[in-house]
């Protein structure tokens, strides 16, 4: 007890800079917002130095806005391909800049993901201010999922990332247990937390009828969520149901989109009536379709970026109250149970899906997502993980200052 209340009587000054736009309602940046929520349950004082440009006049999450400063690492999108590509092996001196202006260093510098051009900056700033410099680990990118491919110059970048430069660091905030290992086998302290999300007052369930059962994927899929809406469109016409027996609301892409994505093979089915693509919609409108969704569906091949990330649209979908239907990634058997909150499958194929959407159709759906929500709120939400998170930021700390005199004490020694 005498320590938790010395970690308590210690509020922090931590600056937590990435290459995310904080006014955005992506995964990175609603990632940040649970952070800097749980830090500032704490006591601390967190400054948000975001890559973000200038947008419609929105700054960032409003209950933060004034503690974020807009950097511009992101590229413009109007810029040139060349252009936009080349910031991101550049990016991270705006960052530092802004840092070094800063009347007083803060007591630790926390650095969204592990953006090579970020790392090498922030390390050497933070030994020059005697600071911690702290990675929130959350992806182990696939390098054939990287501009260029993977003998691409982001590929290796991101290689030289997570295998010399990050074990650099004071220490790292993770969001999964293959992370976990990874980076304490390399010898460096971290720290495990999932995703974390701030309550909104906008999220709510509603009672649903039996049928048509309806099933929903929100995202932007891109090569990893690809198999997931290539399986939603075939399960349609591998079960032969129509539209008053099953609906599919796929968000964030349109039909076009969709078709050019999945494949000639799926793209022949995608004219199904149980299909509806909703193209890109706001965040509110995103959680809408889940909220009116009997599950949302992930399927994910089980490889070292899966293992090491942790789907964020789970924990969505969860806190919303809405079920999921996904096999096993990532951390994700400590979190679903079958028949509980979620339907577990056996993998990521196509057949697989289409047993599951089976069984759920000709059976009555008895799902509690009162339930569901309350326990995902609990295991998920921001306040519960605010003292082990300043608690590990008191103790790296504590390391880099006793490193310090022990260095100044050598100097002296020698002199």
């Amino acid at each position: 007890m005498a320590l938790e209340s010395e970690v308590r009587r210690q509020p922090l000054h931590v600056v937590y800079v990435g290459p995310v736009d904080y006014s955005s309602s992506s995964a990175d940046a609603q990632r940040m917002a649970g952070v800097e929520r749980a830090l500032r349950d704490a006591g601390d004082y967190v400054q948000i130095g975001s890559g973000g440009r200038q947008s419609h006049g929105r700054l960032a999450q409003d209950e933060t806005a004034e503690n974020v400063t807009l950097l511009a690492e992101l590229p413009d999108p109007r810029w040139g391909r060349i252009r936009r590509v080349w910031r991101g092996f550049t990016w991270g001196a705006s960052t530092c800049s802004w840092i070094k202006q800063m009347k007083d260093p803060p007591d630790a510098i926390l650095v969204y993901g592990t953006s090579l051009g970020y790392l090498l900056r922030l390390i050497r700033l933070a030994r020059r201010l005697n600071v911690p410099l702290v990675i929130d680990a959350v992806e182990w990118y696939k390098s054939s999922h990287l501009p260029g491919g993977r003998f691409g110059p982001f590929a290796l970048a991101n290689a030289i990332s997570m295998w010399l430069i990050a074990r650099r660091s004071s220490g790292l905030i993770v969001v999964s247990r293959y992370l976990e290992h990874h980076f304490t086998r390399q010898g460096v302290p971290t720290l495990r937390v999932p995703p974390l999300f701030v309550p909104r007052m906008d999220q709510s369930h509603v009672d649903l009828p039996d049928h048509p059962v309806s099933l929903c994927y929100v995202g932007t899929p891109g090569r990893k969520d690809r198999r997931t809406v290539q399986n939603l469109v075939l399960v349609c016409r591998e079960l032969g149901l129509d539209e008053s027996e099953l609906r599919i609301d796929i968000v964030g892409v349109d039909k076009s989109v969709a078709a050019a994505l999945i494949g000639p093979d799926a793209a022949a089915a995608i004219d199904h009536p149980s299909l509806r693509f909703h193209g890109r919609v706001s965040a509110a409108e995103a959680r809408e379709v889940v909220a009116h969704s009997h599950f949302s569906v992930l399927q994910r091949e089980v490889d070292r970026y899966t293992q090491a990330g942790f789907p964020s649209k789970v924990v969505e979908s969860l806190i919303l109250g809405t079920p999921v239907i996904a096999n096993l990634t990532s951390d994700l058997s400590e979190y679903l149970s079958d028949g509980e909150n979620a339907k577990v499958l056996a993998d990521a194929s196509t057949a697989a899906l289409t047993q599951a959407v089976s069984s759920i159709t000709s059976a009555p759906y008895d799902y509690d997502s009162n339930a569901i929500a309350a326990t995902a709120r609990d295991r998920f939400s921001a306040e519960k993980y605010g003292e082990s998170l300043h608690g590990f930021l008191v103790s790296l700390r504590a390391t880099t200052t006793a490193a310090r005199l022990a260095k100044a004490a050598s100097i002296g020694d020698r002199k």
